[in-house]
């Protein structure tokens, strides 16, 4: 069997041609042919999916198609793909998403340069979000344990040592197991010696169909198996070749979980669409894991969690009910007081306010936070923010210190996000300055409403220091603003960002190395840190094409006035468009 670098497993049912997105996306892979691998493992499908694939692979001396008989869960796809893998590396994906052009190349390169057990690319989600906060840094050689931030990716869309999984009997639950990925991947994480990730490229392209199209395991989420995972998954923090020794850490792991998985399950309008008796028998499985915990885990959830998890504490059916109806409709609404282009970047500054929103009228109100000042024993004085729930929630006052926001205000930061319309990729600008400016209540000036003032520069060349240039397309430009959990990233109503493709390449012509002196070579390097800084960055990208075309291909030297000509129209062009409701 002759070893190739990556095996990528795709188990498929009833997928038919739509399989056609992610095996066009593994033939326009960089990486060549016969350094990969492509196993479609079908899970019994009853339509021609299994038809399809074979006529489809019939020419691909690297793909085939693995029929087996139907499991109803993607494990054992994932499992048969593995044991017949060739490659070095495996790289799970589902069969409605797909790669980038350079994803195999990418990782394969990162693991081998970082001798890494696991690596993990970028995301971008389509219909679903994608994780961010792993890549907001690049990371090479790290562990979950030194580097918690790992915990915001734990799908299976990675790349795994193959070896590793053998050495550590590494296999996915078969059978109906809910979070099969959380199961494996942390386990994995905590087996693995060293973890490193691709910030700076998207390699994987996460898609959700909203009607379960495709997804093996699309099925109604029961509340009493799925709470049954979340215990297994907690129990894996204390298996012996699993365990995490630090009690805080483990703590903070645990929290992860109960937070994201279990209270989380609570809240939002798919909770509140449900009929009661669901919603009920919800809460009381809730209910029964926080009696489970150790109350240090709620340290480490985020303060809208931790009140929701007070009351499961005390088992209070009627206060979870009101408290995630009111809570559910809490965000915050941006307003663009300026966007420009200038020195190569898109500048906003925007505002916004920490609001709920009425359901029913559509009318926003600001959440109110009570504002006391202790003397410290230094004589410093220190403000502390404690959020003061309304009617219905008045009894939710007894939860105090629960309702403690000081850190959450004090942290919590307006950044600017871009988002590429087709793409999906999602990127925080790194730059710029946030404010929080509390303001006295109308009504009653004893209360504070909270509001942030933001300003950042978005440069299409790189919004920061890890991402490299925008994809050329349409990029939405957003704000997003997280308090203690309260997390939102809507549009900036009346700013776009659009980012021109590649030009058409031109006809091949000999090439010979450009001149040494050539005519416009002097007045290139003089004026190059001023265009850079003056011109749009299009503008620039294209003058600078056109001058490294001049003085690679065959042309005859252009005169100094064609250039000034060529420099002009750069200078006029507009490839980046913004536009702004509001200019101050």
């Amino acid at each position: 069997m002759t070893p190739v670098k990556v095996t990528v497993i795709i188990p498929t049912h009833n997928t038919g041609e739509d399989v056609m997105v992610g095996l066009t996306a593994l033939r326009k892979q960089s990486m060549p042919r016969t350094d990969f691998e492509v196993l479609y493992i079908d899970d019994g499908s009853t339509d021609d999916t299994v038809a399809f694939l074979e006529r489809e692979l019939a020419d691909e001396d690297n793909m085939s198609v693995v029929p087996m008989t139907n499991s109803g869960w993607p494990g054992r796809p994932r499992n048969t793909g593995v044991a017949r893998a060739r490659g070095e590396y495996v790289h799970f994906v589902d069969d409605d998403d797909w790669l980038a052009p350079q994803a195999l190349e990418r990782l394969y390169a990162r693991a081998k340069d970082t001798d890494a057990d696991i690596v993990i690319g970028r995301m971008a989600g389509h219909g679903r979000g994608a994780p961010r906060a792993p890549f907001a840094k690049p990371l090479e050689r790290g562990s979950v344990r030194e580097n918690p931030v790992l915990l915001g990716s734990m799908t299976v869309h990675k790349l795994f040592r193959r070896q590793f999984l053998l050495d550590h009997d590494l296999r996915f639950e078969e059978g109906r197991v809910r979070l099969e990925d959380h199961l494996f991947t942390l386990r994995a994480y905590l087996l693995a010696k060293q973890v490193s990730t691709v910030p700076d490229y998207t390699t994987y392209h996460w898609v959700r169909h909203r009607n379960g199209k495709h997804n093996i395991s699309y099925a109604p989420i029961e509340p009493v198996p799925y709470i049954g995972s979340v215990r297994r998954i907690i129990a894996l923090l204390h298996a012996p070749d699993t365990r995490v020794s630090d009690d805080e850490l483990r703590h903070r792991f645990t929290a992860n979980w109960y937070g994201s998985k279990a209270l989380k399950r609570l809240t939002g309008k798919g909770f509140l669409g449900q009929d009661e008796e669901r919603r009920a028998a919800w809460r009381q499985e809730v209910i029964d894991l926080a009696g489970e915990l150790p109350a240090a885990v709620d340290r480490h959830l985020p303060e809208r969690l931790r009140v929701l998890s007070r009351l499961c504490r005390s088992g209070d059916h009627e206060g979870i009910h009101a408290y995630t109806r009111f809570e559910s409709e809490v965000r915050h609404l941006p307003e663009v007081e300026e966007a420009d282009w200038r020195d190569g970047a898109l500048h906003v500054r925007a505002r916004t306010s920490l609001v709920r929103t009425d359901p029913e009228t559509g009318e926003s109100t600001p959440l109110l936070f009570r504002r006391t000042v202790h003397a410290t024993p230094s004589g410093k004085k220190r403000v502390r923010w404690t959020w003061q729930p309304p009617a219905p929630l008045d009894e939710l006052a007894g939860l105090d210190p629960t309702l403690d926001f000081t850190q959450p205000l004090k942290k919590a930061k307006a950044q600017g996000l871009v988002h590429h319309k087709a793409g999906g990729t999602q990127l925080v600008v790194t730059t710029g300055t946030s404010t929080l400016r509390p303001t006295p209540h109308e009504a009653d000036p004893e209360l504070w409403e909270m509001h942030w003032t933001t300003e950042c520069a978005i440069d299409p060349t790189g919004v920061d220091e890890i991402s490299g240039p925008l994809d050329p397309g349409a990029w939405n430009v957003c704000l997003r603003l997280n308090v203690g959990g309260w997390l939102s990233s809507p549009r900036l109503s009346g700013v776009k960002l659009s980012v021109p493709g590649p030009k058409k390449p031109v006809a091949a012509e000999p090439r010979r190395s450009a001149p040494r002196h050539h005519p416009l070579h002097g007045v290139a390097r003089a004026t190059v840190p001023v265009l850079r800084r003056t011109l749009p960055a299009a503008a620039y990208l294209a003058l600078r094409d056109w001058y490294r075309h001049l003085g690679a291909s065959d042309r005859r030297p252009a005169p100094v006035s064609v250039a000034l000509e060529e420099l002009q129209r750069a200078g006029q062009a507009q490839a980046l468009s913004v536009s702004s409701s509001r200019r101050t």
